[in-house]
């Protein structure tokens, strides 16, 4: 396949689900884990500061897929693959997230892919639907220990007990979120193989989301008590137990960086490495305690601080090496800025800008519950829960975001307030959703 114009070339999209940006050596991680992505950014271009639009996977896809701010549910009238499918592109997509299947509400999100693969044979192969039942029957217990006066929550040995009971009931040594980056590479690659013009496929990796499935991990029983543990009972880990976990954490995200050399390997033998542009994001990273909680959040606990918010983003091929970008860009450019490399005149139904146009304006994070808008310096965070109260942190001063200077800088947080809600207004969301307090 001979492409010489930048116009004609491929378009590799790869995420990996939670992954967050600090587990990156090249993004100076102590641990030396992520060779190849550690390669491609050196040599090709890395965006240190890049946020995603939302905390929980449905919010953010949506977001760097459409170019919009979606509300939890929308309709929109582009997506990044309709507008490369208009503009002769033949598009792809290998996604194991069963949140992002054709058949539930993000489905629009997803629109103009010639084929959608969610390996549903494979995921079938993985994945224990019996998980389904056991995980209701945990959810009530975790209900319950929550409660003042309740003898379970007084008694660790007994917590313990359920814990390891649950542990062999929920998790077995095959026992995984979907198939391994492997088998999704094998499959994007035989599509690959046949197309005979320009293509835009898109992987998506699930082995950095628990339940870590950590090969090389020796103590089995140990992996999944703490997998349990970390998945039901998040509050009750030690700090111990919490290093183990990043440790298994940081041997999902070694194997995936392998996967992706793989990948690689395989593009230069079919001849598709020079043609291909490949951008490497995630669509969120996970929390481990920083800020009390675990994980992404859900629905009614969004997670709005950098150590979920702030993904990898390595763009290589586009015949610009070694640039670092320290500026803050955020996911939702990411459509605008594919057509910029592409050649391809933007479309008007993309609310985003240019990566690699600087910009003064901030990101706004909606994430149901709470909303929040973030600059190169701040970060305002509106939280619908009034026990939850309001924060603002001082991202320069305070990276860790520890110290709420919500209720001490009054003129910041005026200033940061207009500037959401005109932003806001926008992208064509109402102003009651920030519920402001004043």
């Amino acid at each position: 396949m001979e492409m010489n114009s930048i116009n004609e070339k491929n378009l590799i999209l790869i995420t990996v689900d939670c992954l967050r940006a600090d587990h990156l050596h090249c993004m100076g991680y102590k641990k030396n884990i992520t060779p190849t992505l550690d390669y491609l950014a050196n040599n090709g271009i890395l965006f240190t500061n890049a946020i995603a639009n939302g905390s929980n996977t449905s919010l953010s896809v949506a977001s760097f897929l459409t170019s919009t701010l979606p509300p939890v549910k929308f309709n929109p009238k582009e997506t990044l693959a309709s507008f490369l499918k208009k503009n002769g592109y033949v598009t792809g997509a290998f996604n194991p997230n069963p949140i992002l299947s054709t058949s539930n509400g993000n489905r629009n999100s997803i629109k103009g892919f010639d084929i959608y693969d969610i390996l549903l044979s494979d995921i079938k192969r993985y994945f224990i639907f019996s998980e389904i039942i056991f995980a209701s029957i945990v959810k009530l217990y975790r209900e319950n220990i929550n409660k003042k006066g309740n003898v379970i929550i007084k008694n660790s040995f007994l917590n313990n007990i359920i814990l390891q009971i649950l542990s062999n009931l929920l998790y077995t040594k095959r026992y995984r979120y979907g198939p391994p980056a492997e088998e999704i590479n094998q499959k994007a690659l035989f599509w690959m193989k046949k197309q005979k013009g320009k293509f835009f496929v898109w992987l998506h990796y699930m082995d950095v989301h628990e339940p870590y499935y950590a090969e090389e991990y020796k103590d089995k029983k140990e992996l999944r008590y703490l997998i349990t543990k970390y998945r039901y009972l998040p509050n009750k880990l030690t700090i111990k137990e919490i290093k183990k976990l990043i440790d298994i954490y940081d041997l999902e995200i070694k194997y995936v960086d392998n996967a992706i050399n793989n990948f690689l390997k395989h593009l230069k033998n079919l001849n598709l490495f020079k043609n291909s542009i490949i951008i490497i994001s995630a669509d969120h990273g996970d929390a481990f305690g920083e800020h009390g909680t675990f994980g992404h959040g859900g629905k009614y606990y969004p997670q709005l601080y950098d150590e979920v918010l702030h993904v990898p983003l390595i763009i290589y091929n586009i015949n610009r090496k070694g640039l670092k970008i320290d500026r803050q860009v955020q996911l939702l450019d990411l459509a605008p800025t594919i057509c910029n490399m592409l050649k391809i005149t933007n479309s008007p139904h993309f609310f985003g800008g240019n990566f690699f146009k600087p910009s003064k304006r901030g990101i706004i994070i909606n994430c149901r519950s709470s909303i929040a808008y973030r600059t190169n310096n701040y970060k305002l965070i509106i939280n619908k829960n009034k026990e939850q109260g309001n924060e603002l942190y001082n991202l320069k001063k305070d990276p860790k975001e520890a110290i709420n200077i919500y209720n001490q800088d009054k003129k910041i947080k005026k200033i940061l307030e207009k500037e959401m809600i005109t932003l806001l207004k926008k992208y064509k969301k109402k102003k009651k959703i920030l519920e402001i307090k004043k």
